[in-house]
């Protein structure tokens, strides 16, 4: 018994399919997998109206098995001839690989015709087990998590994911610019680039993990363009994290980034030394933060 979808961020009402279809198939005595995709189906559908990702493929990947305890998933790529193929041709195609039945959200609908559930199952091709909407949520949806993520409202997203907000990366050589100063920072390039959806420009507490750890360091994130240090035409948007307490060489590291909450918004100070104080007091906010649960 298969569900199939983009789950990105993995939500309540994600984790909610999910929990259905591990249901259903116990009931029928059926092994439960997903099918998703690496990529949102906006890349072939609309093409200019593209939204901004939550988490990578293999992050998706891994949170569904850990969240879910569903662990055959199956992640494709979605391409023009998947999106061609009509709901008959793509039952059809589960049909061939063993997928007997199909469990779909109260307003999924499948095939270049859309067809819903009830429309699915008078085909006749597998069975269709149409699932109510998520109790008790009615927002439990990729949108309205996108919203609270770009509105730095982490509280609505929390409740939406059910864990505070993170995004993965690697930390890259940067500029060096913070150490002059007291406060070196590790420049973040997210796994997913410039489709990583970002709070907006400004400054964050957050909790820090880093490949290879099982414990959390304090950091204070800077998202923006550094306007107190970078005077460049174009400045470029950068993701630094200056992490309380700690010192290391970790170029190359994997690292993730769970925001706890919004410290203020990103400014241009009128010195260095104005900076450099305002970075202390920063540092101090983060610091009584209270840790994250993630």
């Amino acid at each position: 018994m298969a569900a199939v979808g983009m789950f990105d961020g993995l939500h309540a009402g994600h984790r909610f399919v999910l929990g259905e279809l591990r249901r259903h198939a116990a009931m029928r005595g059926m092994q439960p997998m997903v099918i998703t995709f690496a990529n949102h189906p906006s890349d072939i559908l609309r093409p200019d109206n593209m939204p901004q990702l939550l988490m990578s493929a293999e992050t998706k990947r891994r949170a569904i098995s850990d969240l879910t305890g569903i662990q055959t998933v199956e992640v494709l790529q979605f391409t023009a001839e998947f999106a061609a193929m009509t709901a008959r041709e793509f039952l059809n195609k589960l049909k061939s690989r063993g997928v007997a039945a199909l469990v779909m959200g109260f307003n999924n609908h499948i095939g270049s015709d859309r067809l819903d559930a009830k429309q699915a199952k008078n085909l006749g091709i597998i069975d269709i087990e149409e699932l109510r909407a998520c109790p008790g949520d009615e927002n439990a949806s990729s949108s309205c998590l996108r919203k609270a993520v770009s509105q730095a409202d982490f509280a609505a997203a929390k409740a939406l994911l059910g864990h505070n907000f993170t995004i993965e990366g690697s930390v890259v050589h940067g500029r060096k610019l913070g150490r002059t100063i007291g406060f070196p920072t590790a420049n973040i390039q997210p796994h997913l680039a410039e489709r990583q959806l970002l709070p907006p420009d400004g400054v964050y507490a957050a909790d820090v993990m880093l490949k290879g750890e099982n414990r959390t360091h304090r950091a204070i994130v800077n998202i923006g363009h550094r306007p107190t240090v970078d005077h460049s035409d174009t400045p470029a948007r950068t993701i630094e994290a200056h992490i309380l307490d700690f010192s290391g060489d970790i170029y190359g590291c994997g690292i993730s980034l769970t925001f706890l909450s919004a410290l203020r918004a990103e400014q241009r100070f009128p010195s260095l030394e104005a900076l450099r104080t305002q970075l202390t007091a920063d540092a101090e906010a983060a610091r009584h933060i209270q840790a994250s649960d993630k």
